[in-house]
């Protein structure tokens, strides 16, 4: 039976690890493309519940990484303990035709949690993001999971919103994987890469306090912002070179696109209009790994509005002229990603491409005179890493003047990366 577009119900779901701020471009852009259809829309999203594990705000607070901050206080947020009962209350009254899930891979054991918990209510879904993308197969060792999005969603949504809404088979659709009645799973290919500018983020489904989140020492309403999707780079801890390498494979085109400045400009003034907020914060992989006139246009662009923003980049991108601009224009932060200390086994594991002596160059004689704020990111527990190695990245790190933050992650072998199959 199918159904008026106005009123199909789509349900969008946002499982999330505890407190992890700022908003998600990615259900930002399936609100915008759901609403166009025309249908009715709602979100729910775990980001205010507890866990077991502490939010990643809260861990770098408690190993003095950054400053201090209270949740309730400060942030003006009220953690939340019942997940799965109030995702079953929503389910029930909102009674969704569809219900579209952005999952990464440290969530996703969450959200097999939560289909379990209204499986019996027989509502159509689709698990998309970046690991179903990556672990196909490993989805669908859960029954609990019918069909998965492979790659990019913002034309897959609406393909298979329209095959449930008016009532056609789920099989074939390109960028989709799906199990059957009988159990047989039906493999599509990607569908061809989208066009960035087409969509802009829509953030109206997310609470107030989901904009509020530290930085430097005080809290900010920020808006996420993406000007390209896809990183040049091919570091082996991260997916990104995966995506680049199979869209380039597989004809789909290439997966590294940026932003027209005309789009960024209308995107980011219809942010102030709508959401007020009091800074931007790029999501970007590496927000300078593109021609340096373009970074002077995106300056340029951005003078007229004049709020401070935060981005991460790499170090080999930064030049005293380009930092002196950005400043100029309300750069507050940049956070920079060195990961290993060890010069041979940065570039011949890490894929990389920058000896030590450049590193400390970069950071000692250009960025930490540009007078900008900046943090720093280090790996420790990669495949074959030793005590010594370990040691030669905090001798590193020794060398490096004027940042004020340093984050120090624990390796995790992500599906889509190189250094998963090198650790299996």
């Amino acid at each position: 039976m199918t159904k008026n577009p106005a009123k199909f119900k789509v349900l969008i779901v946002y499982p999330n690890l505890p407190l992890m701020l700022v908003p998600s471009i990615a259900v930002a852009l399936l609100t915008r493309i759901m609403k166009e259809q025309g249908y009715e829309v709602e979100l729910f999203e775990t980001t205010h519940y507890l866990s077991e594990e502490n939010s990643s705000s809260e861990m770098r607070a408690s190993m003095l990484n950054v400053r201090e901050f209270d949740v309730s206080e400060d942030l003006g947020i009220s953690v939340k303990e019942d997940l799965l009962g109030d995702f079953r209350e929503k389910v029930e009254v909102f009674n969704p035709d569809l219900m579209l899930f952005s999952v990464v891979e440290d969530a996703f054991l969450q959200s097999v949690s939560m289909l379990k918990a209204v499986q019996d209510l027989n509502i159509r879904h689709l698990i998309g993001g970046v690991f179903p993308t990556y672990a196909p197969e490993r989805c669908f060792e859960y029954k609990e999971i019918n069909m998965i999005g492979l790659g990019e969603g913002e034309n897959v949504i609406v393909e298979v919103a329209e095959a449930v809404r008016l009532s056609k088979p789920l099989h074939n659709i390109i960028g989709t994987w799906s199990r059957d009645s009988e159990g047989v799973i039906h493999r599509n290919a990607k569908d061809p890469l989208v066009d960035i500018n087409r969509y802009p983020p829509d953030f109206s489904l997310f609470d107030e306090t989901r904009f509020y989140r530290p930085m430097g020492g005080k809290v900010f309403k920020m808006i996420p912002v993406e000007t390209f999707r896809g990183c040049p780079y091919s570091c082996t801890y991260c997916n990104s070179p995966t995506q680049r390498e199979f869209s380039k494979n597989n004809n789909l085109g290439n997966f590294l696109r940026r932003k027209s400045m005309d789009v960024l400009r209308q995107e980011i003034s219809d942010y102030i209009e709508t959401y007020e907020p009091g800074f931007f914060y790029f999501v970007d992989d590496v927000f300078l790994a593109r021609p340096k006139s373009e970074i002077f246009q995106f300056c340029d662009m951005y003078e007229e509005f004049g709020l401070p923003f935060w981005f991460n980049t790499r170090s080999e991108s930064c030049e005293p002229d380009i930092l002196a601009r950005l400043k100029e224009v309300g750069c507050y932060r940049i956070s920079f990603g060195i990961e290993c200390g060890n010069e041979q086994y940065r570039q011949k594991v890490l894929r990389r491409k920058i000896s030590n002596d450049e590193l400390i160059y970069r950071f000692n004689d250009i960025i930490a005179k540009s007078g900008i704020a900046f943090s720093l990111n280090v790996i420790i527990g990669m495949p074959g890493e030793t005590r010594e190695l370990v040691m030669d990245t905090v001798e590193l790190i020794r060398s490096i003047e004027g940042f004020d933050a340093l984050t120090v992650s624990v390796f995790t072998p992500y599906h889509g990366t190189v250094l998963r199959d090198v650790a299996i």
